[in-house]
């Protein structure tokens, strides 16, 4: 069974998510015959020369501003975990720069339909910024309508799913400025939006950043759908814990709800043994 695993920040993960996504994309597009839209270094280049290559300066006004954002993007992508905390502190120094948030902003809903990887980066760091516009752009980029008609595999609307996943990374962005405003826009749509993903991540955003006390979980509860409950004690592994720890909680997770464990697994764990 898959947990969730966040780091330090609610989003804080999301340049870290957002770079796994683009290395699979790379790798997806080895492996067929896609087009060219990942954003960042290719696989061919390792770890060490990422680690080596200078951050652009996040920076400006105008068209310089718009510029600068977008090889920053650039470099966030293909940025290595050592960079994190540089990544985080240079947003941080952009934060009351308008055009600079702005022109990231822009950037996510430009490339939404056709550089997924990017607009997930982007997301990620507006969010991080924790900045009042950003805020704004997040909770446009969240109340944007799901395409009713596109592909369609296996009964899934495949672009449906594909904004459902970037407006989950909006809804963490939300859930990390943890003030009152925000916080409403992350219960209710955990309690009214009509993707299951991002109910889904707005239930774990939100109790992330409360720290899962009781008082957090009784509000998403009186809201959230009643077949929806289960997400409430949906495990997130902690980036220290032990495997030995988690692996205790997910075992008394299971005995809660039983209706989780796949079906072949149970039918393997009660048939008889043949020696």
């Amino acid at each position: 069974m898959k947990a969730m695993t966040k780091s330090a920040l609610g989003t804080a993960s999301g340049v870290a998510v957002a770079r796994r996504v683009v290395r699979q994309c790379n790798r997806n597009k080895a492996a067929t015959a896609q087009h060219d839209n990942c954003p960042g270094q290719q696989p061919s280049v390792n770890v060490q020369e990422l680690a080596k290559r200078k951050a652009p300066a996040l920076s400006g006004t105008g068209e310089d501003a718009k510029k600068s954002a977008l090889a920053f993007i650039d470099w966030a992508s293909a940025s290595t975990k050592a960079q994190d905390g540089q990544v985080r502190e240079m947003i941080a120094g952009a934060r009351e720069n308008g055009e600079i948030v702005m022109a990231i902003c822009d950037e996510a809903f430009a490339k939404q339909q056709v550089d997924h990887s990017r607009a997930l980066v982007a997301l990620s760091l507006i969010g991080e910024m924790k900045s009042a516009i950003g805020m704004d752009c997040l909770t446009k980029f969240v109340s944007q309508p799901l395409p009713e008609k596109g592909t369609v595999v296996e009964g899934e609307i495949l672009e449906q799913t594909s904004l459902a996943m970037l407006q989950a990374k909006a809804i963490d962005g939300l859930a990390y400025l943890r003030n009152e405003k925000a916080d409403r826009l992350v219960v209710e749509a955990a309690a009214k939006h009509p993707s299951r993903i991002v109910r889904a991540e707005a239930i774990a955003a939100y109790l992330w950043n409360h720290n899962y006390d009781a008082k957090s979980k009784e509000l998403l509860k009186s809201v959230i759908r009643k077949d929806e409950v289960i997400f409430l004690d949906r495990l997130v592994k902690q980036a220290d814990e032990s495997k030995e720890s988690f692996n205790q909680r997910l075992a008394t997770y299971l005995k809660m709800h039983p209706e989780v464990v796949p079906r072949t697994l149970k039918r393997r764990n009660h048939s008889p043994s043949h020696s």
